[in-house]
């Protein structure tokens, strides 16, 4: 060893199945596989042990694992954070905790060449609804401007109401797997911002897991869960023909 941790990082919160080894904040290994539906537990045992071979380790090689946290889907977070839990409780080591969307937010900064106002981080959802959190500069660092939400992009609203902080700024980045989604819900009004369509990857937890690793910034094994976004930003609701608006008259007349 170098003296830097060797870090297993899981990401399995979208369709996204994928894994990367750090040697501190360094990526040595990893391996990103997308399918239609979710390959988790066919795929994720199978690219552990390639990203170790590669990097010529063992698993007792290993000194944290950091998984992705959420939000994201049920079944891809309950396999990564059951997979992390095993790994950490077989091998004695801690568990590191990645906000999924935070970790999105480094991939923008790892593809975005020019600097940014505000990188605004979207997973999907359902329907017109996205997963989302802002983040914003603070001088020489990043972090995150607005708190992590269910959203609805309802139709109308305006950048001010839906992304306050980055409406403010000219350069905004929309990254994630509803990047596309979300372009096409806010139309003209966000036409100046770039969007891309990119799912979360492992590759892009090494900063902050290593920072993480040197405060002990660790999560309970056998308590941690995953953060399945339970919050609820309620739109308009859908009404075209009246029935519901005539429902709640009819129930509340004298």
């Amino acid at each position: 060893m170098d003296g830097k941790p060797l870090i297993l990082s899981i990401e399995t919160a979208s369709l996204a199945c994928s894994v990367a080894l750090f040697q501190g904040e360094e990526a040595i290994a990893h391996r990103h596989e997308v399918d239609a539906t979710y390959i988790h537990a066919e795929r994720l045992l199978p690219l552990i042990d390639q990203v170790l071979v590669e990097a010529g380790k063992t698993h007792q090689d290993l000194q944290s694992v950091v998984v992705s946290a959420g939000p994201g889907s049920y079944t891809g977070l309950r396999i990564g954070v059951a997979t992390a839990k095993g790994l950490c409780h077989a091998l004695g080591i801690p568990l590191i905790a990645m906000d999924t969307l935070e970790s999105l937010s480094y991939q923008a900064k790892r593809l975005v060449a020019e600097p940014c106002d505000a990188i605004i981080c979207v997973l999907d959802a359902r329907r017109d609804e996205v997963y989302t959190a802002t983040f914003g500069s603070t001088g020489a660092n990043w972090s995150k401007v607005s708190s992590t939400r269910a959203l609805v992009l309802e139709a109308g609203a305006s950048l001010q109401q839906l992304f306050p902080y980055a409406a403010q700024g000219k350069k905004v980045v929309v990254i994630g797997d509803a990047a596309w989604k979300t372009k096409d819900l806010l139309g003209e009004p966000a036409s100046d911002w770039t969007f891309i369509q990119e799912y979360p990857q492992a590759l892009d937890a090494g900063t902050s897991a290593a920072l993480k690793y040197a405060s002990k910034d660790f999560e309970d094994v056998a308590y941690f869960e995953p953060r399945y976004l339970k919050e609820f930003i309620a739109g308009t609701p859908r009404d075209p023909l009246g029935l519901r608006q005539r429902a709640i008259d009819k129930h509340t007349a004298p």
